[in-house]
């Protein structure tokens, strides 16, 4: 496994370096510090440059939604007949330029990251075996207060469970993500039991930088598109509510 990864193990050791070099030569001495603040800025030039992807699978995921309605009434029209209502809903995807795989790419592309990394911190990085920071006696080693791994946990879990609920395509087809949000967040919080305590904070790290990208491109979408819906559903009652006559009104004035 670790053959497969050496030229990525390689090229994140150099840039790790680097970055850690840059740390240092502002002027932060504290060893645990320079390699954490090195981890973090890491963290963030990956995050940064799979977000074009993750933005890529939100447009991708809004389209599905929007045509939620016209592959409903495919699915109701050719019942009786699977392979039909596929095909016509690949012809529906292909002619407005839906992608069924672009959703799923920003959800495998960590795993792999997060691999390469665990053998660039055991094996790449010199220097981080015996380095404290904060609680933590060795960066290179576990956690013996369990901290990181809670955290690790969390920072799965929160952002996959407001991606779930500012999907609204979701809620309405009575799909469940809770399990799926919840086991994957068990496994994070296991797996960070075992790991290097300095990649356990790149997860951690990128987890909170997923939580702000969740909020902006997913959750507050969503309240704005909500928040106009209900002021033009207010605006339409206070027009015929305004518009409508009393009958009252109308008896008196025949009257007359």
């Amino acid at each position: 496994m670790m053959t497969l990864f050496q030229p990525i193990i390689r090229f994140f050791t150099i840039i790790f370096d680097k970055l850690h070099q840059l740390i240092t030569s502002v002027g932060i001495t504290d060893k645990g510090w320079a390699y954490v603040l090195a981890v973090i800025l890491l963290t963030v030039i990956i995050k940064t440059l799979v977000l074009p992807f993750s933005i890529k699978s939100v447009k991708s995921t809004r389209k599905m939604q929007e045509f939620q309605p016209v592959i409903k009434k495919i699915q109701e029209k050719y019942k009786n007949d699977p392979q039909k209502a596929n095909a016509e809903m690949m012809k529906v995807y292909k002619e407005n330029n839906i992608s069924m795989t672009g959703g799923c790419l920003p959800m495998l592309i960590p795993l792999p990251i997060l691999m390469a990394l665990y053998y660039t911190f055991m094996y790449g990085v010199q220097g981080i075996s015996g380095v404290s920071f904060l609680w933590l006696p060795d960066l290179a080693g576990k956690d013996p207060y369990y901290i990181l791994p809670i955290l690790a946990a969390l920072s799965t879990f929160i952002p996959s469970y407001l991606m779930t609920k500012a999907n609204p395509a979701a809620e309405s087809s009575g799909m469940n993500m809770m399990p799926m949000n919840i086991g994957m967040a068990l496994m994070m919080g296991f797996m960070s039991l075992n790991f290097p305590a300095i990649l356990v904070i790149y997860w951690v790290i990128g987890g909170i930088y997923q939580l702000v990208q969740t909020y902006f491109l997913n959750v507050k979408p969503v309240m704005e598109t909500k928040k106009k819906q209900e002021v033009e559903e207010a605006l339409r009652v206070e027009n015929k509510t305004k518009f409508a006559m009393p009958k009252e009104y109308d008896k008196k004035k025949k009257k007359k």
